[in-house]
């Protein structure tokens, strides 16, 4: 059975955040910047539909289906993502013009949602959400 991530989260906590975005090439001044940044993520899932608003400095929404390809576009240009279960994880593989990327957000026991972001070069970060 799937997991159902739908709720306000918070941001309360990151792991590697500022190596993984140098390893995605952003430039000093704006690893500060966003290192300071508390996003919250409002997500709402109808089944295997998604709809995920981020509100931080900039708003962004994107709306998608498990299995479906689908556009998106991040700061450094447009990729083509495609959403897949993997296990109780939601898990997003990403063709970008910074390479090959992957995402994965899980729910855990400590009731927290856990964003794993790996970069082309294999750098990772836990970006850790609190429902509020």
């Amino acid at each position: 059975m799937a997991v159902n991530f739908t709720g306000n989260w918070k941001h309360v906590e990151s792991e590697n955040f500022e190596e993984y975005l140098s390893a995605m090439g952003v430039n000093f001044a704006m690893r500060k910047i966003a290192a300071k940044t508390s996003p919250v993520n409002e997500i709402e899932q109808d089944g295997d539909s998604f709809k995920i608003k981020t509100i931080s400095a900039k708003t962004k929404e994107v709306s998608f289906k498990i299995g479906e390809e689908f556009e998106d576009e991040m700061p450094m240009g447009k990729a083509k993502v495609k959403a897949t279960w993997d296990g109780g994880k939601l898990h997003f593989d990403i063709d970008s013009p910074k390479g090959k990327l992957v995402t994965e957000r899980e729910i855990r026991a400590d009731g927290r949602m856990y964003l794993v972001m790996k970069a082309a070069d294999g750098t990772t970060c836990t970006r850790i959400f609190a429902k509020q």
